[in-house]
């Protein structure tokens, strides 16, 4: 009986040891959402009810400004009404001040609307898409 009451106690001052003490270590950006991902969503209750399809990238000839098509799926039985944000990056993901306002887009239950937005600037490499509700 002696050993079965020192098995949890050992159990817990082991256990116990393991979670270290301040200071704890940076979570770094690199394991980021937005550092792996081109599309990200806000909220995990907007997460079960959206998908978005394969993204369209192109050079608007002339201007060299990148143009992103991405399609939006609303999969829910109800409308939804999202913000979507796009921010444009350099070759590293670097910011470049190069970002869209805020659009409210209306998605009928089941449908797919496709979203697209224009760089401003030519320097425009990669970018990140942000969609949040519209509350």
């Amino acid at each position: 009986m002696n050993k079965t009451l020192s098995l949890p106690l050992l159990l817990a001052l082991v256990l116990s040891s393991c979670a270290g003490a301040p200071p704890y270590a940076a979570q770094a950006i690199e394991d980021d959402a937005e550092m792996t991902s081109n599309v990200v969503v806000a909220d995990a209750e907007l997460f079960d009810v959206v998908r978005v399809g394969r993204a369209g990238v192109e050079r608007v000839p002339g201007s060299n400004q990148l143009k992103v098509m991405v399609p939006i799926r609303n999969i829910d039985d109800e409308g939804i009404q999202v913000l979507v944000q796009v921010s444009f990056l350099d070759a590293r993901k670097n910011p470049i001040g190069d970002d869209t306002n805020q659009q409210v887009k209306l998605i009928g239950p089941g449908s797919t609307l496709p979203v697209i937005v224009m760089s401003k600037f030519d320097t425009a490499q990669d970018w990140v898409m942000r969609i949040s509700w519209n509350r």
